[in-house]
């Protein structure tokens, strides 16, 4: 399957899922392989943001791990 067609979720949408809070899920999957970072660099006077979309597969495997441990 092509990873690109595959279900990707915003922190948010992990976080009500699982019942974590959002920024626990971004801190989790920061660095985590697979996961797709879009970064939007400081513009005058705008700070710079960094967003998150984490694929199904990423998410499943992140989540099995929590399950083990």
């Amino acid at each position: 399957m092509d990873t690109l067609l595959e279900q990707h979720y915003t922190p948010r949408d992990i976080a009500q899922l699982w019942q974590y809070s959002p920024r626990f899920v971004r801190e989790m999957f920061q660095g985590e392989a697979g996961v797709m970072v879009i970064d939007r660099p400081e513009r005058m006077h705008k700070r710079s943001y960094t967003t998150l979309r984490i694929r199904e597969s990423v998410m499943l495997r992140v989540g099995h791990k929590l399950q083990i441990k």
